[in-house]
C-alpha cells in the first residue's frame, strides 16, 4: 500500500534532491528516464543504485548488501551463513518492500530450501506472507501491540533452543 508512495518520494530525492546532481552526472539520459519512471523500490534499486554503483544487476546488489547473501572473492563463492555455529532464526516477510528474501540465495535457484543446504543446518528461515519491513504490525491500531508478534516468535525460538539444549545434555547415548 505505501510502497509506491515511498518509492516516489525516494525517486524524487534521487532526481531533484541533494543527490540529483550526482546521479545526473553519472547516468545517461536513458538511465535518468528509467529512474524518473520508477514507482517501486526494486525499480529504484535497478535504475539508480545498481547503475550508479556498478553492480551487475539488482540481484547482485541484493546479495552483496544482504547479511546472509552469497558473495564472491577471487571468483570463489562464499556464503555468509555457511559457518553459522549456533542456531539462528531469520524472520522475514515476503511483502517486505525494501529487502527481498531472494537476496539470501543464488539466483540460479530461488527456492528457500536452498538456504538449508548452504550451511551446517543451524539456520532456520521463517518466511511470512505479510509483515512489511519492520515489526509485523497487529490489529487495526498497530501501535497498541508494537512488535508483539515478532518479539513472541523470537522469544519462543530462544526458549525452544534452550530447552532442547538442556534435554540433549540429559540424554545418554
Amino acid at each position: 500500500l505505501w510502497q509506491p508512495m515511498l518509492a516516489v518520494a525516494l525517486r524524487d530525492d534521487f532526481v531533484t534532491g541533494k543527490l540529483g546532481e550526482k546521479y545526473r552526472s553519472r547516468l545517461s539520459r536513458t538511465q535518468m528516464k528509467e529512474l524518473m519512471r520508477a514507482t517501486h523500490i526494486t525499480h529504484l534499486d535497478e535504475h539508480a543504485i545498481v547503475t550508479y554503483n556498478g553492480f551487475d544487476d539488482v540481484n547482485h546488489y541484493y546479495r552483496e548488501m544482504s547479511a546472509m547473501g552469497d558473495y564472491y572473492d577471487n571468483d570463489r563463492k562464499n556464503s555468509r551463513i555457511a559457518d553459522v555455529s549456533i542456531p539462528m532464526l531469520v524472520v522475514h516477510a515476503l511483502d517486505d518492500p525494501l529487502i527481498t528474501w531472494k537476496a539470501v540465495i543464488d539466483e540460479d535457484d530461488r527456492h528457500p530450501n536452498q538456504i538449508i543446504k548452504t550451511g551446517k543446518g543451524n539456520v532456520l528461515l521463517l518466511l511470512t506472507k505479510a509483515g512489511g519491513h519492520v515489526g509485523w504490525p497487529l490489529g487495526r491500531i498497530p501501535s497498541e501491540h508494537k512488535w508483539e508478534w515478532m518479539s513472541t516468535v523470537v522469544q519462543s525460538f530462544a526458549q525452544s533452543y534452550t530447552l532442547a539444549a538442556k534435554n540433549n545434555k540429559k540424554r545418554k547415548y
